[in-house]
Parts: C-alpha cells; structure tokens; sequence
C-alpha cells in the first residue's frame, strides 16, 4: 500500500495484491464500498464476469484486452475539497488505453435510455485519464442537461433540456446523449453538436478508441 498526490490537489491511496483493505487510512476508508471490495478480491474475476456480460462489442474486447494483460491496482482518491472522490481497479495493458473502472453499485435510474441502463449495470465511473483530470466517462447518476451550460447549440437537432452530458475529454468536449437514445459529442468552444447514432453505437466508439489505445476525443474536424 503507498500514498501518492494526485491531480485533484489530495491525496491516492494505491493497493496491490496481498494488501490488507483494513489498513486503508481512515481518511479513505469510506471509498471502499462493498462492490469494491468483491472486485478487489479477485479482479481478474471481476472484469471477466463484466466483459461476459457485456453487449458492446468493443467494451467486451477492450475489456478481455485488460484480463490478458492481468496489471492491476485497487486506487482511491480524495481530492480538494476532500468531498471530490473516486475510487476503482485500475488496469492497464502495453496494449490498449489504460483505464480505472468503478464497479457498478446498484439500480440505474428508470429515466435513462435502455442502452445507458445496460452500460451502468456493468460498470460505474470510468477514467481514462488521472483522477484530477477530465477524461471519462461519468458514473450512473447526476447528469446534467445541457440547459445547465449557456451555448448556442447547433450541429443537429436536440432539444437541450432533455439532452444530458455523461463524460468528458481532456480538453473539456462533452460526451452527451439525448432522452431519446441518441449520443455523441458537444464542442465546448463553439456549441457544436456531433452525433455518432445511437447510444450503444456511441459507447462502443468510446470503447473502439480505448481498444486502438487512443483517448476518445472531439474531432474538431467535425467542427
């Protein structure tokens, strides 16, 4: 077990195999949730059953990728101010991008689009990025639509009250998806729209980026 600064101004505790979870510090010992803890017990296990279960067929691939790779560290983070947290099995692979994957932990709300409930069945928060950055993929809850940002929104035709961002780039492009099961991006510099179809189609070009080891991002040749 090691401490590290991270990104978010706080504090990483970082645990291997063999580490004792009951020696986590106090200070982050709440981010070990149950969920958590199954999945560090055996994590090779965990993100089997995931890609077993999983019905995006880059997700799946991207996922079989990390258990061939077996490189893993349980993280959990605590940013300023200290309620800025996030905790996952990180895994990584010479391969593919590396990501931190937040288990899933519980019921998915009834409102999101039947693509989105599947996703959040599988898994919760997932970064590809270091906690600090933007550069993921947000868990299942708290959405914002995107009458919460003030642009003229152009590109295609989406009513933004009922259209909501669900991840990130690094350089803060939104990923967004629509009530109605459509996804894609929003360029933060100009409002720019680009939907990539459906919601399933837009979580497996997420996940086709992370399999060819590129940071999913906005292509602002569609600017």
């Amino acid at each position: 077990m090691r401490t590290e600064n991270n990104e978010g101004g706080g504090t990483s505790v970082i645990l291997v195999a063999g580490d004792d979870l009951g020696k986590v510090p106090k200070s982050h010992r709440m981010l070990v949730t149950p969920q958590l803890r199954e999945a560090f017990a055996n994590p090779t296990l965990y993100l089997r059953r995931v890609a077993e279960r999983c019905p995006f067929p880059s997700m799946a691939l991207w996922l079989r990728s990390l258990i061939a790779a077996n490189q893993w560290e349980l993280a959990l983070h605590r940013g300023v101010p200290p309620e800025w947290i996030a905790a996952g099995i990180a895994s990584w692979s010479d391969d593919v991008r590396n990501a931190e994957i937040t288990p899933a932990s519980g019921p998915v709300a009834l409102s999101l689009p039947a693509a989105l409930k599947q996703y959040y069945s599988l898994v919760d928060r997932v970064s590809w990025m270091p906690f600090g950055c933007a550069g993921h993929l947000e868990g299942g809850t708290n959405h914002p639509p995107l009458t919460t940002f003030h642009y003229t929104y152009h590109g295609a035709d989406i009513d933004p009250a009922r259209t909501f961002v669900f991840g990130w780039s690094p350089g803060g492009d939104m990923l967004i998806y629509t009530e109605d099961g459509r996804g894609g991006w929003l360029c933060h510099e100009n409002g720019k729209i680009h939907l990539l179809g459906s919601v399933e189609a837009t979580i497996d070009w997420i996940y086709a980026e992370l399999q060819a080891d590129r940071c999913p991002d906005f292509d602002h040749g569609w600017a």
